[in-house]
């Protein structure tokens, strides 16, 4: 009887771009006992399952620093590498979940400058107008959110395109299917964000002239004409009525007034819903 041979593990090696590469070489130390030369050492490597070996040395080297190191140019642009090498990872690959695990096990006091670094790359992920390359940008969202307004601008202008390229694609199964699956997993994350916006973002976005506000009511119309639309996939719906309850509940206080507000202005929310606001006939006491 043969013995099975085990199955190695198959992990796609990780690239960065050229100009993240010559920084890299840049701060490298002659010892090579830097981040900056970790990092270049893993990125040439063109095994996916050494580079986690590599990964995984990151928090022990930056915990010999001190807390002087947030001013250390090399840490400050390793950091901002990373981010974006985070941010190329196919969630499927298990280097991502490796570099999640080694981003949050972070230095305390190196975590706000990750933070930073972090969100100026998904920001420039969020300015992309390729529609193909909106899941992956949506698939990233969940792991920054300090900027709400950015990040909700984004998703309620991607959820339009892809709605529209739907409308275009009407016949073509396989693109359809694909798009409703974006369509979807932009739903969800918008329901996981507007569940932070409290944590992340206080009282300051309860107000109608919000940018944040403006967002979300822009987001509520788009869960509402989903609803709405029988040409799409009544997973895709029910979702949005999911996401249309969650967003209603989050915006509108207190309790007692969401009866009356769906009675009287659901109508008013399909068109508009800065009407749902303005209709209610007292107040909102936040």
């Amino acid at each position: 009887m043969g013995v099975k041979k085990k199955k190695e593990m198959q992990v796609a090696a990780l690239t960065i771009c050229h100009q993240d590469l010559e920084t890299l070489k840049s701060f490298a130390d002659v010892e090579g006992k830097n981040l900056a030369s970790l990092l270049l050492h893993c990125v040439q490597l063109t095994d996916g399952v050494l580079q986690i070996h590599y990964i995984k040395q990151i928090v022990p080297l930056l915990e010999k620093a001190d807390k002087n190191g947030m001013c250390d140019p090399t840490i400050q642009s390793c950091l901002d590498i990373l981010a974006g090498i985070y941010l190329s990872l196919s969630l499927k690959n298990p280097l991502k979940k490796v570099l999640a695990s080694s981003l949050n096990s972070l230095p305390e006091f190196f975590l706000p400058e990750a933070m930073h670094r972090f969100t100026s790359r998904l920001r420039e992920e969020l300015n992309t107008t390729d529609l193909y390359s909106y899941r992956k940008v949506t698939d990233n969202i969940s792991s920054c959110m300090e900027n709400f307004n950015l990040v909700l601008h984004f998703l309620q202008k991607s959820l339009i395109e892809i709605l529209e390229e739907n409308r275009k694609c009407a016949g073509n199964h396989i693109i359809q299917t694909q798009l409703m699956n974006d369509l979807l997993v932009g739903i969800r994350v918008s329901m996981m964000l507007v569940q932070k916006v409290q944590d992340f973002q206080g009282n300051l976005w309860k107000t109608s002239d919000s940018p944040i506000w403006q967002n979300m009511c822009g987001l509520l119309s788009i869960f509402t004409k989903v609803l709405s639309d029988d040409d799409l996939l009544q997973t895709v719906q029910s979702t949005s009525g999911l996401a249309i309850i969650l967003f209603i509940k989050t915006m509108f206080h207190p309790s007692e007034k969401i009866p009356h507000l769906c009675a009287a202005s659901f109508s008013g929310l399909h068109q508009c819903p800065r009407v749902v606001y303005e209709q209610l006939q007292e107040p909102l006491l936040w």
